[in-house]
């Protein structure tokens, strides 16, 4: 049996991907594909961050892990549980698929890389790993949307940057070189297939198509027929609601202490619902400030994984509007959104 590993990173539309591996059983094993129940609750393979992380990340209780033994046995059961998948896949299955970008979003020390490679490798002949990597100026503008959607923090945009190009950066997997380092490092960086999560250089023009022809091997379009993708319903909120829910974060926040805040689950259906537009932008000032300072490590990542790539990795955008529109919520807009939360 091989693996491919898809390590996200996190906001390149992996939990679409994962939906619609998880949905299509029947198309996959024509393929030749298992994508695997790795005793996650939904298709997220977050199981394997859990199973190899440093230490006991805060979400791991909810999954019922509060110790390191209690750590031990789980990666046990974890090892059985792929042992027997692989002893019972079907005929004609010879390639096992994995994903989770917590791999890269939460996965953040060579040792926690290391530790995963020596958990996998008994079990497969050849092992594959699968990054798509995000401009970090849309990335980080992203990941802020989801901390607020999800009651993450109540950091004004500008200080979320702050944070993400600080020393204990919120968004670690956008050093794009330290991270493809340390997977290289342990799988070889023959091993690694990095793609750019951008409309204009995946193969059909869609991250579907483009990642299907990763995972079969091909160079053009694969033929998807049959193949149903899931509903893509990780939509952004709009920046207003960002705004609405980054002052509601102190009543509203996902955790008190080290246990989840009761309130959030309840609320967070309706939040999903609050207007997607208009789109968050951020200015030409904080876009410009964030592609400089991860310029020198985008250079070495086009020099290293694309060779014969013309100019720079991420390319300089069309001026566009000075001014973003964060960090703006009107007193009518306050209360339409509080309305929808009491519904």
């Amino acid at each position: 049996m091989k693996l491919i590993c898809h390590i996200g990173t996190p906001k390149t539309a992996s939990t679409f991907l994962q939906n619609t591996c998880a949905a299509n059983p029947g198309w996959m094993r024509e393929h030749g594909l298992l994508y695997p129940d790795l005793l996650a609750p939904d298709p997220n393979h977050i199981t394997l961050f859990y199973a190899n992380s440093d230490g006991l990340h805060a979400f791991a209780r909810d999954y019922g892990l509060h110790s390191k033994d209690d750590v031990a046995r789980f990666r046990d059961k974890l090892t059985e549980t792929i042992a027997r998948q692989i002893r019972k896949a079907p005929e004609g299955v010879d390639t096992m698929l994995m994903s989770s970008e917590n791999l890269t979003g939460n996965l953040v020390s060579p040792a926690g890389v290391t530790r995963l490679k020596e958990f996998l490798a008994p079990h497969f002949d050849e092992i594959r790993i699968l990054i798509y990597i995000r401009r970090q100026d849309d990335a980080i503008l992203s990941m802020y949307g989801e901390f607020m959607r999800r009651g993450f923090t109540d950091d004004t945009f500008e200080d979320f940057i702050t944070k993400a190009l600080g020393p204990q950066s919120v968004t670690p997997y956008l050093y794009y070189r330290r991270v493809l380092g340390m997977w290289a490092d342990a799988f070889g960086q023959q091993a690694i297939t990095v793609r750019k999560f951008d409309r204009n250089a995946l193969i059909g023009g869609d991250i579907l198509s483009d990642f299907m022809a990763q995972v079969l091997k091909q160079d053009i379009a694969p033929d998807l027929a049959g193949l149903t993708p899931s509903p893509d319903n990780n939509v952004g909120l709009s920046a207003p609601v960002l705004e609405f829910l980054r002052r509601m974060y102190p009543t509203i926040s996902n955790r008190r202490g080290d246990d989840l805040n009761p309130l959030r689950p309840l609320l967070q259906p309706m939040i999903n619902t609050l207007p997607a537009a208009p789109r968050p932008k951020m200015s030409r000032d904080q876009s410009r400030r964030i592609m400089q300072h991860f310029r020198p490590a985008n250079t070495w990542v086009k020099q290293t994984f694309f060779p014969d790539h013309q100019g720079p990795l991420f390319p300089a955008r069309p001026q566009s509007a000075g001014k973003g529109n964060l960090g703006k919520v009107s007193l009518d807009q306050f209360a339409e959104f509080a309305g929808k939360l009491l519904q």
